[in-house]
């Protein structure tokens, strides 16, 4: 199966210059893994695709979650915990796909990683966003009392 790649647009921008750039690269590296995936026989590129992508994951939800808990985030916790489920999910598809090595693990793991990617950014970040945006909007409290 061949999967289309997603083609990044403004709708997936949440105005967090370092997290918009992060989530861009992290969908290049989706879509360069699903071009990739099932066109190479090689298993130590295929473990060398997935490992760097779980790399970059890691990376983004630590800095993702640093600014959450600078900005004082509520929903920290539970944001924190969908990251680890992530890895925990990818952990377990990577493994699937090295010992089966199969289009059908091959598949599974970038319909994963879409879907993924879609709804999270779409909507768990999409709530730190709107959290930082109403907190920056709101007027500097001025201790004349004017």
């Amino acid at each position: 199966m061949t999967h289309k790649n997603i083609v990044w647009n403004s709708s997936y921008e949440l105005g967090i210059e370092d997290i918009d750039y992060q989530h861009h690269f992290f969908l290049n590296l989706i879509n360069r893994l699903s071009d990739e995936l099932l066109k190479v026989e090689d298993a130590n590129y295929k473990r060398a695709l997935i490992s760097e992508l779980n790399a970059y994951a890691r990376f983004h939800f630590i800095s993702e979650e640093n600014m959450m808990q600078r900005e004082g985030y509520p929903k920290l916790q539970e944001h924190r915990e969908l990251h680890r489920e992530l890895i925990d999910q990818l952990s377990i598809r990577q493994n699937m796909l090295m010992l089966r090595a199969s289009e059908k693990e091959a598949d599974e793991i970038i319909d994963f990683l879409v879907n993924w990617f879609l709804s999270h950014t779409n909507h768990e970040d999409r709530l730190f966003a709107d959290y930082l945006h109403g907190r920056k909007a709101e007027p500097a409290w001025d201790s004349s009392g004017c």
